[in-house]
């Protein structure tokens, strides 16, 4: 099994699809061992990717937002929608 860590933003019901496919077992029929956890008070996600601390991050697009407004580089692409709803 090939291992992957999972970083959230937060631990949301929106996010359902990605703990069902731990849970359910999909990315393991994958072969991929899965680990999840929660970005930390401090922590920021590109940080952790680069680091290596994190393999794939959940996390809205409008985090970029703000480092992108002060002509930050490295950031993060958003690649997939994990639902299709606001749920605001």
């Amino acid at each position: 099994m090939q291992p992957i860590k999972i970083v959230v933003s937060r631990h949301s019901a929106f996010y359902s699809p990605l703990i069902a496919a731990i849970a359910g077992g999909f990315l393991a029929q994958e072969g991929l061992e899965a680990s999840y956890g929660e970005l930390q008070p401090g922590q920021r996600s590109r940080h952790l990717l680069a680091s290596g601390e994190a393999d794939v991050m959940q996390s809205a697009v409008g985090s970029s937002w703000g480092p992108m407004e002060k002509g930050e580089g490295d950031l993060p692409v958003h690649f997939a929608q994990i639902n299709t709803r606001d749920g605001f």
